[in-house]
């Protein structure tokens, strides 16, 4: 009985891996479809001029995530800073340093969940919705897509943003 106890066990454990790896790979292949310019979530003029970008913080999951991603895979001049102190700290003003912002919002994962007696009800979870603020234009550019797996989508946000660091 062990044994098949073990063996289950090795199944689901490998089941769930090829899950998360296949869905993490999605994720990053609608992200490097939609997370462009073209797409319309990458502003136009960002990296014409040496600017630094502001990262909002939120809570510390979020954040450690944040950090680790943008001290790996982001090139550009770049500062993270909570939504209080961009609010309220005057060095933030200046439009020509600090033109762009990298946010999110959370939206509802747009569908309802059908309960067993047909009914529905709203999803319990929210997903992050990754935006660039053009602070000059007053302009937002939206990620057309969404994902659980938020930290993968980040991380190819960040290479696109590079790469259009490089290219200008």
């Amino acid at each position: 009985m062990t044994g098949l106890k073990n063996n289950l066990f090795l199944i689901f454990s490998i089941l769930t891996l090829t899950l998360l790896t296949s869905c993490g790979a999605i994720v990053k292949s609608k992200g490097n479809k939609y997370l462009t310019e073209e797409k319309g979530a990458i502003p136009p003029e960002f990296g014409k001029e040496k600017n630094t970008l502001l990262f909002i913080t939120h809570h510390s999951s979020y954040n450690k995530y944040l950090k680790k991603n943008t001290r790996k895979i982001y090139k550009g001049d770049y500062e993270l800073v909570s939504e209080d102190e961009f609010k309220t700290n005057d060095k933030y003003e200046d439009l020509n340093k600090y033109r762009f912002v990298f946010d999110y919002n959370y939206i509802s994962p747009g569908y309802d969940v059908v309960r067993a007696d047909g009914s529905t009800r709203a999803p319990l979870y929210n997903v992050k919705k990754f935006r660039i603020l053009d602070r000059k234009e007053n302009k937002e550019y939206v990620s057309k897509i969404t994902s659980s797996f938020w930290s993968k989508l980040q991380k190819v946000y960040l290479k696109k943003l590079n790469a259009k660091l490089m290219a200008e």
